[in-house]
């Protein structure tokens, strides 16, 4: 079993901090009460004094009074609006905080709702190995590890946990290790990320910006528009002023009217690009608190998260162009007051200037926000996997020696039979897993039981053999996760890994479709034949297979016949794995490396060890299960 005691180092440091926070949150909420009675008061004491003012005919003294009063109200109002900032940052922080104190045990109850994202990676139904391993979905492996706030970074995680390369494992890898020690850093972007948020149900979502900004651009139209409105103007400047100097008649008068007839029949054309410029401000002024946590921190001697950063520290960060449009934005709120934009307008296109100005922003912007996009969701993904690692310290990351050019080099069918090891099964340094105190990463570690596993290369086939409930699937599922993990760049719940390039194809939780009028056998069989074929499949890397009880759904005269000859062909296919069986006349087969999980009677109940031992099981529990449950069980 791998200790709990490290791991249990960072629950108190976890409450400690939780603790310190709701204290500060307890003095914020008085000091924001402390503001509401102060704002009130404010208020009445204004009126009261600008009425009697009034009252006493000193209209000079009420608004006197009436500007005092504004002045301070708007200065306890900027004041409380600090205030309650801060409370709310207090509140991420406090639930962040609890939330990571579930994770470390799983309680799920008190873990966030999982955001669904099976839909947006584009997971098929029929995959090879997501379904079987419980990647997605409430209390699944996406579901413990996502802390991410926003939509695109548990997108990313989901991405990751699926993806099979190990050039790009070794990258996220270096990531997640650098992110791991920084556990205030990754609570800062945090408490940022959910200041962006507007509810827990409406997580930011940066594709939907990107989309909304790839939709508006600035017609040609629109721009050879504002050139004709801006040479129109200039005349009416021109001739208004002549015609004041007494140099020219009333010219003025012609000019105008073609401007205002311009500009008037063409209001189609613009008049919602104001209204789409001010929302790309107000939709980025609300990134800012994320934008400018990444921008000002300083990744030192961490070569992986400068690299990442890059675009957001370097050239045009998001503070300048973020002050470009404010700039921008607060020169078009002129629409807000109809006299003054009467006014402008008049004597020169503002409208229209100033919406193309913040249009064309938004055009720039579009080029360079995937890049601030790609830090974020990135940032937080790794984060999700550096926080898993900093809670669990028992944990390790795995390492990845070789390559695909090299890794199931071992010609077909050169397993031992009955080999107690994997590692004898090939070369030195061939086994494509080899892995110390391997658990569960979705079992809390104080009830998580390991078992140290090695698997070959091509050829080597493990069959599993032992009673039920006694934890053949589990391992089965332990060994696929941590596989994934592994894939992803996360430490993995292991004391030792090494991992070489494979695919991973898994064959678990068949089960039948009265939709499709498909029973479970013939599912099963079309799983297994979609294992064949990747089994065959020569382009890439090896094929690491987990098949758990095959042709559980027909009679035992043709389930032997069929398993037989389905563990012939993985044996000489060019790949390895795991089979976990019932059928103890499967052990006989020649070139099987067997293991298996016993159990025993304690107390006139059925216990089990989940220790993974070596060759074939030699008891059975179905007959004792029965007997203790009351069922008649013949002659035994």
């Amino acid at each position: 079993m791998i200790a709990s005691a490290a791991a249990n180092e960072a629950a108190p440091r976890l409450e400690r901090a939780a603790a310190r926070l709701e204290g500060q949150r307890h003095r914020l909420e008085r000091r924001s009460a402390l503001f509401s009675r102060v704002r009130l008061g404010i208020v009445l004491t204004g009126a009261l004094v600008v009425g009697l003012a009034a009252s006493g005919e000193q209209s000079g003294l009420a608004w006197y009074a009436f500007g005092i009063a504004t002045a301070v109200f708007a200065i306890a109002a900027r004041l409380h609006e600090g205030v309650a900032l801060r409370l709310r940052a207090h509140r991420i922080a406090i639930g962040l905080r609890h939330a990571e104190l579930a994770r470390m045990d799983c309680r799920w109850d008190d873990i966030p709702p999982p955001v669904d994202v099976t839909g947006a990676i584009g997971l098929p139904g029929d995959h090879a190995f997501a379904a079987d391993l419980n990647l997605f979905g409430p209390r699944s492996v996406h579901h413990l590890f996502d802390t991410a706030l926003s939509r695109d970074g548990s997108r990313e995680l989901g991405r990751w946990l699926l993806d099979d390369a190990l050039d790009r494992a070794a990258e996220r890898q270096m990531l997640v290790r650098e992110l791991q020690d920084m556990p205030l850093f990754r609570y800062r972007l945090a408490v940022a990320a959910g200041l962006v948020r507007i509810n827990e149900k409406h997580p930011f979502d940066g594709e939907v910006l990107l989309g909304w900004l790839g939709r508006r651009k600035v017609s040609r139209r629109v721009r050879v528009l504002l050139g004709v409105l801006t040479g129109l103007a200039a005349m009416n400047i021109t001739l208004v002023t002549t015609h004041a100097l007494g140099w020219t008649p009333a010219l003025w008068l012609f000019s105008f009217t073609a401007y205002a007839a311009v500009y008037l029949l063409n209001n189609r054309h613009y008049e919602h690009l104001f209204d789409d410029a001010e929302h790309l401000y107000y939709q980025l002024r609300h990134l800012r608190p994320v934008l400018s946590t990444i921008e000002r921190f300083r990744f030192n001697r961490r070569p992986g998260l400068r690299a990442l950063c890059r675009p957001l520290q370097e050239g045009s960060p998001p503070s300048r162009e973020l002050a470009r449009l404010a700039r921008l934005s607060a020169a078009a709120s002129t629409q807000k007051s109809e006299v003054l934009r009467v006014v402008l307008n008049v004597l020169v296109p503002w409208d229209l200037f100033f919406s193309v100005r913040l249009a064309s922003a938004g055009e720039r912007l579009y080029l360079m926000l995937p890049e601030w996009l790609r830090a974020w969701r990135t940032l937080e993904a790794a984060g999700s996997l550096a926080a898993w690692a900093w809670r669990h310290p028992e944990a390790t990351f795995p390492e990845f020696p070789g390559d695909a050019a090299h890794a199931g080099e071992q010609p077909a069918g050169a397993s031992p039979v009955g080999g107690s090891t994997a590692s004898s099964a090939v070369g030195p340094g061939g086994a494509l897993l080899e892995a110390d105190a391997l658990g569960h990463p979705l079992i809390p570690p104080a009830e998580r039981v390991c078992n140290d596993f090695s698997l070959g290369g091509p050829g080597h086939v493990v069959l599993i053999t032992g009673s039920n409930m006694s934890g053949k699937s589990t391992f089965l599922r332990t060994v696929g996760v941590n596989v994934v993990l592994a894939r992803a760049g996360s430490a993995v719940a292991a004391s030792r890994m090494t991992l070489r390039p494979c695919r991973l194809f898994t064959s678990i939780n068949v089960s039948d479709s009265l939709g499709d009028g498909m029973s479970y056998f013939y599912a099963e069989v079309k799983r297994l034949r979609a294992l064949l074929s990747a089994l065959e499949d020569a382009s890439g890397a090896p094929l690491l297979f987990l098949v758990d009880e095959i042709f559980r759904g027909t009679n035992n005269r043709e389930r032997y016949a069929g398993s037989k000859a389905i563990l012939e062909a993985l044996r000489a296919g060019r790949g390895a794995g795991l089979v976990t069986t019932h059928d103890l006349e499967l052990v006989h087969l020649v070139g099987l490396d067997n293991r298996h999980f016993r159990e025993h009677i304690e107390h006139g109940r059925m216990a089990f060890d989940y220790l993974l031992h070596d060759g074939p099981c030699p008891t059975t529990n179905a007959l004792a299960i029965m007997k203790m449950e009351g069922l008649p069980v013949g002659g035994a």
